[in-house]
């Protein structure tokens, strides 16, 4: 299992910007992991929610 790195942001009056780390078997799992994710915020905050992807860490090592 990888760990996939993702940027969350708001873009909303007071723009907000944090990192989620996903664990999963591949690219797909893990972003399919994130919009799930997103949704959850975005329900939460009613507000937009962007993703971006900034990496994969491989045994605790940043590969971006």
């Amino acid at each position: 299992m990888k760990q996939y790195i993702f940027n969350f942001s708001t873009h909303h009056q007071q723009p907000v910007v944090w990192e989620e780390t996903i664990i999963a078997r591949g690219m797909m799992d893990a972003c399919i992991k994130a919009k799930k994710l997103c949704r959850q915020y975005e329900r939460e905050k009613q507000i937009s929610i962007r993703i971006q992807y900034k990496g994969v860490r491989y045994c605790n090592e940043d590969i971006a």
